[in-house]
């Protein structure tokens, strides 16, 4: 399923905790509403992007894994 999301962060090739520091920066910058796309290519990162929604006014709205890696939309509240 696609999702609409306002900004696209391809972290595809960085390690822990790397992809998680930088969706915590651009989700401080998005406005209430928007949404991120986080594509990660390690499993290791998983875990990570959920204690980040929990302990933060995120939703996650999707997380799934495609062809393009582990995928999460995540929404600032």
């Amino acid at each position: 399923m696609s999702h609409h999301y306002d900004v696209l962060l391809d972290v595809r090739h960085e390690d822990s905790p790397i992809p998680t520091i930088r969706a915590k920066q651009i989700l401080d910058e998005l406005p209430t509403g928007g949404v991120l796309k986080v594509i990660t290519g390690k499993e290791s990162t998983i875990k990570n992007i959920r204690t980040l929604v929990a302990n933060n006014p995120y939703n996650l709205i999707e997380h799934n894994k495609d062809n393009e890696g582990f995928v999460f939309f995540i929404q600032k509240l």
